[in-house]
């Protein structure tokens, strides 16, 4: 009974354990036997590049950073293609406003494979909002800023 036990332990340390997966990835979807959706929050607050100068005054958004995150979720929710691809893993949105007040343009990192779609539904979202931001201050002159925005995805997927 004790071969028996140790033969079985012996053929089951052969079988394949579960793999791991990468925390931030976008994949393909290719096929259509589930539903996916995807969840994403924006819980953690909005954080400035340090101007060098004194009373600095940072860009804003009208409405303070809770209309930026509403206006961004309701455009995410319009725009993010779930058909295409699935999102998962922690992001950060870094937005370039220009001394007009104008948002320039965007960087998504962490750079993976497969993030052009993601890339341009984002570019999308972002030129539907197309606010007109209060520039940020130096010194009572108006100065390009960076601003970052942490987004937190996950793709969820349910049988049809």
């Amino acid at each position: 009974m004790k071969k028996l036990l140790v033969l079985f332990m012996f053929c089951c340390s052969f079988l394949n354990a579960q793999y791991l997966v990468e925390e931030t990835d976008i994949s393909d979807n290719t096929s259509e036997l589930a539903k996916l959706s995807i969840y994403y929050d924006l819980n953690n607050p909005m954080e400035f590049y340090r101007l060098k100068c004194e009373n600095a005054v940072y860009a804003q958004f009208p409405g303070g950073e809770n209309a930026f995150k509403q206006t961004l979720f309701s455009n995410l929710q319009s725009y993010l293609d779930t058909s295409l691809y699935s999102v998962n893993g922690t992001f950060e949105l870094i937005l370039f406003v220009n001394k007009a007040g104008n948002l320039q343009s965007f960087q998504l990192k962490p750079e993976v494979p497969n993030s052009n779609l993601l890339y341009r539904d984002l570019e999308l979202a972002l030129r539907r909002m197309n606010p007109k931001w209060t520039p940020a201050r130096c010194g009572g002159a108006a100065t390009d800023s960076k601003l970052r925005q942490k987004l937190n995805f996950r793709t969820e997927a349910s049988d049809i």
